[in-house]
């Protein structure tokens, strides 16, 4: 039951993969060209793509508002994450301790069935003492299964709400701040940066520490 993949990189790649498209989205758009390719069909009934000539404006990015956070400093200091990844392990420790206990009992109860003495035994008898070995294993394998299950129902459940909170924030975050770029980097990542003055890392901590604890103050009144 014990899983070799680590939540925080899982997380990482996930949050990462949302705030990339929403960077994308936040892309100024052109107004005087269109990027859709065309299609027109020959005589011969082949398709030719036809490319329309666009005018690329490189100059737009010159005045552009762009900042970055730290998504390992993220990871490590939000406190929704790390409750999150606490409630993720306890809960694969509680069904790992279940399965492990069935299958203490099964394997006890295999050794009893394997260990009897079969001498005086009428097939009918030794026929229901094999089908009760064999629903042992399919038990076992169901519970594994369903523990699997339930991890990763827990799993997606836990990252598609660390994403949407982080999302909610920065929405919120730039209708203030009003940055055209927002790029998530970490250590050993694809993106250098050049310019610390432009990270906002303590910026997204604070305030997504300062909401979770409101909203969990607020449930607990």
């Amino acid at each position: 039951m014990t899983r070799n993949t680590s939540l925080l990189l899982i997380i990482w790649n996930v949050l990462l993969t949302v705030l990339l498209v929403w960077a994308l989205m936040r892309s100024p758009a052109t107004t005087s060209s269109s990027t859709t390719n065309d299609m027109t069909i020959d005589e011969d009934g082949e398709t030719d793509v036809v490319v329309p000539s666009v005018i690329r404006d490189s100059s737009a990015l010159k005045d552009a508002k762009i900042a970055y956070f730290r998504m390992d400093t993220l990871q490590r200091k939000f406190e929704l994450v790390k409750e999150k990844d606490n409630s993720f392990r306890n809960e694969g420790k509680r069904l790992e301790d279940n399965l492990k206990k069935e299958l203490e009992k099964a394997q006890q109860r295999y050794e009893e069935l394997m260990t009897k003495d079969h001498t005086y035994s009428t097939n009918e008898e030794k026929r229901r003492d094999e089908a009760e070995l064999q629903q042992l294993a399919m038990r076992v394998q169901q519970l594994q299964a369903q523990g699997e299950d339930q991890l990763a129902r827990l799993e997606a459940s836990m990252l598609q709400e660390i994403s949407d909170e982080l999302k909610g924030f920065l929405e919120e975050y730039n209708k203030v701040a009003g940055f055209d770029y927002i790029f998530s980097v970490q250590n050993g990542g694809q993106v250098w940066v050049g310019n610390e003055n432009l990270d906002i890392t303590n910026d997204l901590v604070n305030g997504l520490n300062a909401r979770h604890r409101a909203r969990k103050g607020a449930k607990k009144k």
